[in-house]
C-alpha cells in the first residue's frame, strides 16, 4: 500500500510539472495546425503607472510560402490608446521569415486590463482559404501615482532673494561703448575727407621758402646748357616762369596767369619799391622780345637777364629775425659784395637799350605795331 501511495504522488507531481512546463511554453505563443506559422505577442513590462507607454510587439513566425496579413493601426486594443505603430522589414532565419509589428501604446485608468488577442489571417497556397491565427491575451496592471511619504501639500516656502546680475548691464555697456567709438571713427573720417585731408594724418615737412625754391631753379638753370644747344626761348622762358612763380608764392599774386602788363600793375600794387618794379619792366621786356618778338640776344644780355632775376629774388626774400618775424623789403640798392655782376648795376640804372630792337639788329624783326603790354608770357 505504501509503494503504490509513493508512486501516485510521484506520477501525480511529474503531471503538474509537465503541464506547468506546457503552460510556459504556450504563454503568450499560439501555433497553427500545421506548425508552418506561429504568433508570438510580447510588452516590454506588464505593471506601469498612469500615462506611462508601453511597447507591445506582435511576431509572426512562418514558412516562406505562407503568406500573412499582418495587424494594422487600427486594431482594437481594449482600454490602451495607440501611440505610435510601426512595421519592421521581414526577416530570414533558420529558413523561417520573421514579420514583426510593434505598437506605443498607454491608458489613463487605473486597475487591472487586458491587451486583447490580435488576429493575423494567413493562406497557404495553392490553397486559398483565408485562416486566422490569433495571439494570447496580456494582462497588464496600471497603478495610480503613489504620493510620497510627507504628503502631497507642502509648506510654503520662504521667498528667494536674487543677487544681482551685473553681467547683463556689463555687457550692454561695453556694446554701447563699441558703438560710441565706431560712430566717432566715421564722423572722423568723413569730416577729414570733406575738407580733403588725408583720414589718417601724415607728417610732412614744412613747405621751403619761395625764395630758396627760386634760387635753387636758377642756379639749375645758369648752369643748363639751353644757352649751348642754340635753345634761347627756352632758356628765357624758364627763367620768366622761375620768376613768376616766386611773385606768387612770395606776394601772393597768382602771375603764372597774367600777362606782362597785367604783372606789373599788380607788382606797383604791393609793398616794393620803385626800383624793383623798374628791374621788373626790364626783365619782363626782355623776356618778351625773345619770347614772342624773336628776338636774339647777346651774349650780354643773356647774362644780364639771369642776374636780374637773382637780384630781385635776392632783395625781395623774407628774411626771418630773431622773433621770427619777416623783415621788410629792402629799398636799398644791392651793395657791392651782393652776388650780383656788373651787368646787373647797370640795370638798376633803367639802362635798356632798344634801338637795336627798333631797327632789326641781331637779327630781331618785330612787327611795327608791336606793344609791349600786349605781350604774353
Amino acid at each position: 500500500m505504501t509503494m503504490r501511495k509513493t508512486n501516485r504522488t510521484g506520477n501525480l507531481k511529474q503531471a503538474v510539472i509537465l503541464g506547468i512546463l506546457w503552460v510556459t511554453l504556450l504563454a503568450g505563443n499560439s501555433f497553427s495546425d500545421t506548425g508552418k506559422i506561429s504568433i508570438q505577442s510580447a510588452v516590454d513590462r506588464s505593471q506601469i503607472t498612469i500615462g506611462d507607454v508601453i511597447t507591445y510587439t506582435v511576431t509572426v513566425t512562418r514558412d516562406k510560402n505562407v503568406k500573412v496579413k499582418l495587424p494594422g493601426l487600427a486594431e482594437n486594443l481594449g482600454q490602451f490608446e495607440i501611440r505610435d505603430y510601426k512595421v519592421f522589414d521581414p526577416v530570414r532565419r533558420d529558413g523561417k521569415i520573421i514579420d514583426r509589428v510593434q505598437y506605443k501604446i498607454s491608458t489613463f485608468d487605473t486597475g487591472d486590463f487586458q491587451i486583447p488577442p490580435i488576429a493575423v489571417q494567413y493562406t497557404i497556397p495553392p490553397d486559398t482559404v483565408k485562416h486566422v491565427l490569433k495571439s494570447e491575451a496580456i494582462k497588464i496592471h496600471v497603478q495610480s501615482v503613489v504620493p510620497s511619504q510627507e504628503g502631497d501639500i507642502k509648506d510654503i516656502k520662504p521667498p528667494v532673494e536674487i543677487p544681482f546680475d551685473w553681467h547683463p548691464y556689463v555687457k550692454y555697456g561695453l556694446w554701447g561703448l563699441l558703438g560710441l567709438i565706431i560712430l566717432g571713427a566715421l564722423i572722423y573720417f568723413w569730416v577729414r575727407k570733406r575738407s580733403g585731408k588725408p583720414l589718417i594724418p601724415v607728417k610732412t615737412e614744412p613747405p621751403r621758402p619761395p625764395h630758396e625754391l627760386a634760387l635753387e631753379a636758377l642756379e639749375h638753370l645758369q648752369h643748363s646748357d639751353l644757352l649751348e644747344k642754340g635753345q634761347v626761348k627756352a632758356y628765357y622762358s624758364e627763367v620768366s616762369e622761375i620768376i613768376r612763380r616766386y611773385i606768387g608764392g612770395r606776394f601772393g599774386v597768382d602771375a603764372l596767369d597774367l600777362t606782362s602788363s597785367e604783372l606789373l600793375r599788380e607788382l606797383k600794387a604791393i609793398p616794393i619799391s620803385d626800383e624793383h618794379v623798374q628791374l621788373m619792366t626790364e626783365f619782363t621786356e626782355l623776356c618778351d622780345l625773345v619770347k614772342f618778338a624773336k628776338y636774339n640776344p647777346e651774349d650780354e644780355e643773356n647774362q644780364k637777364v639771369i642776374d636780374w632775376a637773382f637780384q630781385f629774388v635776392r632783395e625781395t626774400q623774407i628774411v626771418e629775425t630773431a622773433g621770427d618775424e619777416p623783415a621788410p623789403v629792402s629799398e636799398e640798392p644791392v651793395e657791392e659784395g651782393a652776388s650780383v655782376s656788373a651787368e646787373s648795376a647797370t640795370a638798376e640804372e633803367g639802362v635798356v637799350d632798344f634801338k637795336r630792337h627798333s631797327d632789326g639788329g641781331n637779327g630781331a624783326t618785330p612787327p611795327e605795331d608791336y606793344k609791349r603790354d600786349d605781350l604774353e608770357r
